[in-house]
């Protein structure tokens, strides 16, 4: 684990590297109250394993009080009230990686609060990342999207996975949070996956059935987007492993890491 002192506060973030570090380098953001460790758990060893399949650079940040500063306008967190500049963080991490490890394209995952960091990264610093993945999280409704530099966003490879029965990031849209945390209004998955590829310039989605509980939406162009539905399951990464069961069912039809290496391209 790497410890900085960045903007006045002490920020920490972990690094997976392969033995013969390639080009890339990936971005992995938690969810709410959770770090790097724990989600080095939560996907079951199987992002540290694509590094060692694939010679990319994974990178684990933590947030602050394990949040993330994210894209929603209703954020009730410690990370909100202190005005943490998140971007500036991932970027500076971004930068010391690659210049220790050579990497020259950046990447990032990210879980429910992780995911709309992603979020929030694809509008404030557009053009940083090559490509995002968005597990279990979704734009927020017109003013709860609420990212800096609302007009900034430069077309990108976007990956989306959400599940039907998601407790806490609805699928269809919606109030998200917890009852007593609310994270305020919420699109549904396939209304954000159609903006992203809306703003890529993509072609008419096409859907296909990859295994019989996942529908996948894909949109072609030069910055392809793809929705991967996961009928009856929850707030989940589907890595393999059992998870607590207030997050709703998980599913052992495929393995989240290796639709996101292929759809990079890693």
């Amino acid at each position: 684990m790497t410890i900085v002192e960045f903007q006045g506060f002490k920020r920490k973030y972990t690094v997976v590297a392969p033995e013969d570090p390639g080009p890339n380098q990936l971005l992995f953001l938690h969810g709410s109250l959770q770090n790097g460790s724990v989600m080095r758990r939560f996907t079951n060893g199987t992002f540290d394993e694509l590094a060692a399949r694939t010679g990319t650079v994974v990178v684990y940040p933590d947030g602050v009080d394990r949040h993330f500063n994210d894209a929603r306008g209703v954020l009730p967190v410690k990370a909100r009230e202190l005005g943490i500049d998140d971007v500036a963080f991932l970027q500076h991490v971004a930068a010391t990686v690659q210049e220790e490890y050579g990497t020259q394209r950046t990447y990032a995952c990210g879980y429910s609060n992780g995911g709309q960091m992603v979020i929030r990264l694809l509008f404030d610093a557009p053009g940083f990342l090559d490509g995002a993945c968005i597990f279990a999280s979704t734009m927020g409704s017109g003013a709860n999207h609420a990212p800096s530099n609302p007009e900034g966003y430069k077309p990108t490879p976007i990956l989306l996975m959400h599940g039907t029965a998601d407790p806490l990031a609805p699928y269809e849209g919606g109030q998200a949070g917890l009852a007593n945390s609310s994270r305020g209004e919420v699109t549904s998955a396939l209304w954000t996956a159609q903006r992203f590829a809306t703003m890529n310039g993509c072609s008419k989605a096409k859907v296909t059935r990859p295994f019989s509980d996942v529908s996948l939406h894909s949109w072609e162009g030069d910055n392809p987007v793809e929705l991967w539905t996961m009928k009856g399951v929850g707030h989940v990464i589907p890595s393999g492993n059992g998870l607590d069961a207030r997050l709703g069912p998980n599913t052992d039809s495929f393995i989240a890491a290796q639709v996101v290496e292929d759809f990079f391209g890693l």
